[in-house]
């Protein structure tokens, strides 16, 4: 854990141009195909993580798709960037599930929300 934080505070400029750039596209594709604002800021930082790991993986394994060194950084990014928006559309859909089991075990029966509508309302009596 120490030697990725290590890695990634000292990224080399290229390193965080690339990242930046391609995880604010992300969040910029991922605002209009989503259509809220406050879950594609949310999205980002995501999106930086996973270029990131993948980036340092790719480094400490060896996995070097092709021999120029800056294509192969725009690669790792790309991938971290598609892995990190899969977790995070799971993620967010397994919220949503879990949300909707919480929901279905608070809703009230219809005859019930009658009766206690008006509980103190004034009626004129039937004759």
């Amino acid at each position: 854990m120490l030697d990725f934080l290590h890695r990634a505070v000292t990224v080399d400029t290229y390193t965080i141009v690339v990242v930046a750039m391609l995880s604010g596209w992300a969040g910029v594709l991922t605002l209009h195909v989503l259509s809220r604002t406050l879950l594609a800021f949310a999205f980002v930082p995501g999106f930086i993580l996973g270029a990131l790991v993948t980036t340092y993986l790719f480094e400490t394994y060896g996995f070097y798709p092709t021999l120029d060194r800056e294509t192969n950084i725009v690669v790792a990014c790309t991938l971290g960037i598609i892995l990190a928006l899969l977790a995070l559309l799971l993620c967010l859909r397994f919220s949503a599930i879990l949300a909707r089991m919480r929901l279905e075990n608070h809703s009230f029966q219809q005859d019930m929300i009658e009766k206690r509508a008006h509980p103190f309302r004034r009626e004129v009596r039937q004759v």
